[in-house]
């Protein structure tokens, strides 16, 4: 995966994770709750529509269902500790993937600890 350090979109905190994403944001799943990642990054989309297209471009189409869910639920300790224990130190926002190279391409938002 490209990381495009110079386009990444730096978050101070994570209480200004909300202002970055829309209002309601899904996530790939295997299982129905766990969020699929590939560590350090993880996929938020802004459409049911975009995390299916992305999973079927990853090649993980036949084994994903996007999770919607309101952003804010994303401040829930609970979320914050998963994506730690996770080791997420990126998100991508409606990333596409580049046919010709394989690469991932989108906003990056990078998470400072909340400790």
């Amino acid at each position: 995966m490209a990381d495009e350090l110079n386009d990444a979109v730096r978050v101070p905190a994570l209480g200004d994770l909300i202002t970055y994403l829309p209002p309601r944001i899904w996530y790939l799943t295997a299982n129905g709750s766990d969020m699929w990642c590939r560590r350090p990054y993880t996929f938020f989309f802004s459409s049911d529509e975009a995390a299916m297209a992305f999973a079927t471009a990853s090649g993980v189409g036949d084994q994903m269902s996007p999770i919607g869910l309101d952003s804010k639920h994303l401040l829930a300790d609970e979320m914050l500790g998963m994506l730690q224990a996770m080791d997420v130190t990126r998100i991508f926002v409606d990333p596409e993937i580049d046919p010709a190279t394989g690469d991932v391409h989108g906003a990056i938002l990078r998470l400072a600890s909340h400790n």
